[in-house]
């Protein structure tokens, strides 16, 4: 694919670093010559020193032929600008804008913007380490509904037995990708899961 990414700081020199070790043709846009030193003299892709929102430069990079661009600058203003440009003037196929105001992120999306806010998705990974989040399934035995929770065991069954837990149906247990039976004698592990059923309301 021929891929131009607006901007080239972390986000920016990372990511078109990995896409030109993927054998992607990759073209780097930054207004500041300096921010293209992490890409390295091994960087087999092409660098210009210029401002993402002219036109001038985006012609330049080829954005006419362009499948994909990213637009990762540290300003969610530009990177907006810029994604317009791209989509509406040159009609580039997939375009990925970088937004970190979670608020601006809502109004981008309403506007067709393909939008990544790193804010939200740090909230939301840590939340779910906090959190452990389960998943569940229905299944119907001759017309009883049994909901089957599967859940990452609280720290207080760490060490247990199943036989020991008295206040959960624990039907199964997950073990190093293995299931079996929650036979009493079982020993609960970090990194295990329960399979706990219960009647679907």
């Amino acid at each position: 694919m021929y891929i131009i990414i607006a901007g080239c700081r972390k986000v920016g020199s990372n990511l078109a670093l990995e896409l030109a070790k993927e054998n992607h043709d990759v073209v780097v846009i930054d207004s500041d010559p300096k921010n293209f030193e992490p890409l390295g003299s091994g960087f087999n892709g092409l660098t210009i020193a210029g401002m993402p929102i002219d036109e001038d430069v985006l012609r330049s990079a080829g954005i006419e032929r362009a499948d994909a661009l990213a637009a990762v600058t540290n300003d969610d203003n530009m990177n907006v600008m810029i994604s317009q440009i791209a989509r509406e003037l040159f009609k580039v196929p997939n375009v990925i804008t970088r937004v970190y105001d979670p608020e601006r992120e809502i109004v981008f999306n309403k506007m067709g913007l393909n939008i990544i806010c790193p804010t939200t998705l740090a909230v939301d990974n840590i939340k779910d380490l906090l959190i452990p989040q389960s998943k569940h399934e229905t299944l119907d035995f001759n017309g009883v509904s049994v909901l089957f929770n599967y859940l990452k065991p609280p720290k207080r069954f760490i060490g247990k037995t199943i036989g020991e837990i008295k206040d959960e149906n624990i039907l199964g247990i997950i073990k190093d990708e293995k299931f079996t039976l929650a036979y009493p004698n079982t020993c609960i592990d970090t990194g295990d899961t329960l399979i706990v059923s219960d009647y679907a309301k």
